[in-house]
C-alpha cells in the first residue's frame, strides 16, 4: 500500500474515532449554577445566575438537542462547531508592568516587561476569567477582542491559591460570552478543546482528551494546587487563562499550565476546573480577592507509622505543628508552638493534629482542606496529643476560626 493511502487511511479512522466518541450513550448530564454558586440573587429571566449583580450563563435547558447540534454537521466536526461558538468570547491579554532593576553598569533604573496570556468573557457587560498569574504586577492591562476592539481592563479580583482572576473591560454593547459549565461531571477520556493565543498565535485552537482528573500540582505563583484537570490538549505559554471546553462549548476548566521538560507541547497539560472558578467569583466579586478561613499554625512535620516507632509517639498520623502566629485563632484555642531548648530548660514540648470537625488529620493537605472548608467565625472541634518531655495527654479544644489576613503568606500557612 503506498504512503499516500496509507495516510488517507489513518486520518479517515482518526475522523470516525472522533465522531463515534460523541454518539447517543455519551449524552451530557445537567447540574445548575445555582447548586454551585452561594449567590445571593435570584435567577434571571435568561436562565443565568446572579452573583453580586453580575449574571454568569448557564449550561442551556436540553442538554441532549445541544449535544447533537454541536458533534453533528456536513463536512464538519464538534472542535468546529464549539470554536465557532466559543471564540468570540475569547480574549488575547497583554500585562504590562514596570519594576525596579539595575543595568548593566549595575545603576538603578525602571525595567518594563510584557507578557501575553488568554482569558475568556463570562458576562456580556464584560467580565473576563483569567489565570492570577497573567494579571498579576500589572501597571496596565491590555484586551483585544476577537473582533479586533481593544480594552484597557480593570482587575476586579485576583486570587494567586487557586490561580484565577476576574478582569473587567467597559463596552459600549453586550459582549459575546461563553456559558459556565459544571466540572464535577466530566470524566477521563472525554474530549475537550482549548482555545487561546499560545506563544502569541491569537485565537488557537486544540483538542484532546482528559487524561486524569484530581492532579496536583504548583502553581506559577508557588501555591500547591489540588483538584486540577489533565489533559493532553495543547497548552502552551500564552494559553494560560483561555477556556478549557467540552463537546457542547461549556467551559470545564481554565487552563492555567503545562509541564513538559521540553517546554514543548507534548508535556501534561493543567487547568484550573471551573467550579474551583465558581467557589471563588463571589469573593473577588465583593472583596477583590478570596476570604478563606484560618487556624494560624504552621506545620513542622507529618507523622506516619515509621516516625512514630521511631521516636516513640503515642499516634501514627496527624501533623505536628510548628509555629502558633500572633493574636490567631489557634493561639486563642489553647494550642502551642514547637519548643526544644532542653539546653537551657529542658523543655521539649509540641503538639500533634490528630482531628479536625471530627475528621482524621493524616497530612498538611488535609489540615489545610479541613480548615478551608469552614466559614470564618465558625467553631471547629480539634483533637490533638501534646508531647512534653516525652509525657503526653490528649486534648480537645474549639477554635473560632477567622479570616486569613490580607497580608498573611499563603505558602505555609494554615
Amino acid at each position: 500500500m503506498s504512503t499516500t493511502r496509507i495516510t488517507t487511511t489513518v486520518i479517515l479512522a482518526c475522523l470516525v474515532g472522533l465522531l463515534a466518541g460523541f454518539g447517543i450513550g455519551n449524552l451530557p448530564r445537567q447540574h445548575a449554577l445555582a447548586n454551585v454558586l452561594a449567590a445571593s440573587g435570584d435567577q434571571s429571566p435568561a436562565g443565568g445566575q446572579t452573583t453580586a449583580g453580575v449574571n454568569f450563563a448557564q449550561p442551556a435547558a436540553n442538554p441532549a438537542e445541544v449535544n447533537a447540534a454541536s458533534t453533528t454537521g456536513v463536512g464538519g466536526s464538534f472542535v468546529t462547531d464549539v470554536y465557532k461558538k466559543v471564540s468570540p468570547a475569547v480574549v488575547h491579554i497583554t500585562n504590562r508592568a514596570t519594576y525596579e532593576g539595575f543595568d548593566f553598569f549595575l545603576r538603578p533604573q525602571q525595567i518594563e516587561t510584557e507578557s501575553t496570556g488568554s482569558g475568556v468573557i463570562v458576562e456580556s457587560s464584560g467580565y473576563i476569567l483569567t489565570n492570577h498569574h497573567v494579571a498579576a504586577n500589572a501597571n496596565e492591562i491590555l484586551v483585544v477582542l476577537n473582533d479586533g476592539r481593544e480594552f484597557t481592563a480593570k482587575v476586579i479580583g485576583s486570587d494567586p491559591g487557586t490561580d484565577l482572576a476576574l478582569l473587567k473591560i467597559d463596552a459600549d454593547s453586550p459582549l459575546p460570552t461563553a456559558t459556565l459549565g459544571d466540572s464535577a461531571s466530566i470524566e477521563v477520556g472525554e474530549w475537550v478543546v482549548a482555545i487561546g493565543n499560545p506563544r502569541g498565535l491569537d485565537w488557537t485552537v486544540t483538542c484532546g482528551v482528559i487524561s486524569a482528573l484530581n492532579r496536583e500540582s504548583i502553581s506559577q505563583t508557588g501555591q500547591t494546587m489540588t483538584g486540577l484537570i489533565q489533559t493532553d490538549a495543547s497548552i502552551n505559554p500564552g494559553n494560560s487563562g483561555g477556556p478549557l471546553l467540552n463537546a457542547r462549548g461549556e467551559i470545564i476548566g481554565i487552563n492555567e499550565m503545562i509541564i513538559s521538560g521540553s517546554g514543548g507541547s507534548e508535556g501534561i497539560g493543567l487547568a484550573v476546573p471551573i467550579n474551583t472558578a465558581k467557589e471563588v467569583l463571589e469573593d473577588l466579586i465583593q472583596h477583590g480577592r478570596v476570604i478563606r478561613a484560618w487556624l494560624g499554625v504552621s506545620v513542622k512535620a507529618e507523622v506516619s507509622p515509621q516516625s512514630a516507632l521511631r521516636y516513640n509517639l503515642p499516634v501514627d498520623y496527624g501533623v505536628v505543628v510548628g509555629n502558633v502566629f500572633e493574636s490567631s485563632p489557634a493561639l486563642h484555642g489553647n494550642l502551642k508552638p514547637y519548643v526544644s531548648d532542653r539546653r537551657r530548660n529542658g523543655q521539649f514540648r509540641y503538639d500533634i493534629i490528630t482531628q479536625v470537625a471530627g475528621e482524621r488529620v493524616d497530612s498538611q493537605r488535609k489540615l489545610l482542606d479541613l480548615i478551608r472548608a469552614q466559614a470564618p467565625g465558625d467553631s471547629v472541634d480539634i483533637e490533638l496529643y501534646r508531647i512534653t518531655n516525652g509525657q503526653y495527654e490528649v486534648l480537645n479544644t474549639t477554635v473560632v476560626v477567622e479570616a486569613l489576613p490580607a497580608d498573611a503568606p499563603l505558602i505555609g500557612v494554615i
